[in-house]
């Protein structure tokens, strides 16, 4: 019987584990024909679809800014007809999963409106990134600028 729960045990343990590790970094977009944008630059992506009326910045992590840490989220995003972001996958973060979360949760917030010109709605996948910077007790400050490239070159 001891033998039996542990294997359950063991065995759900397991599928919980794979299921969080995948909605925390992806959520499988709506069923729709989403036009594909991310070939172009990140700012021209949603240029003649959607303009961004909503954008909430993400919460920065405690334990992150007690450690002095900076890093960035790169995401793919899907705007929906709605437009909502009905879908994300994480393509690229550093330092690897301490910012997830937090951009995540931006971006659920966000919302679009369409373009006069996309008067069907279109739905499109995108790109962005996410940036998050310590300005005290800096950890991994010339590690985050060569790996994010940040934006903004005031960060000295």
């Amino acid at each position: 019987m001891k033998k039996i729960s542990l294997v359950a045990l063991l065995l759900l343990c397991g599928c919980q584990s794979n299921n969080a590790a995948t909605t925390a970094t992806e959520k499988q977009p709506e069923r729709f024909q989403y036009l594909d944008m991310r070939h172009l630059p990140m700012k021209v992506q949603a240029d003649g679809y959607w303009v961004q009326t909503q954008r909430s910045e993400p919460l920065y992590p405690i334990d992150a800014a007690r450690k002095g840490l900076s890093g960035c989220v790169t995401l793919s995003i899907a705007i929906t007809p709605e437009g909502k972001a009905g879908g994300y996958k994480v393509i690229q973060s550093y330092p690897e999963g301490v910012f997830d979360d937090a951009a995540l949760q931006a971006v659920n917030k966000w919302r679009w409106e369409p373009e006069p010109g996309n008067s069907t709605r279109q739905a499109i996948l995108i790109d962005t990134k996410l940036e998050f910077w310590v300005t005290q007790g800096q950890s991994n400050a010339d590690e985050a600028q060569r790996v994010c490239q940040f934006a903004s070159q005031l960060r000295r």
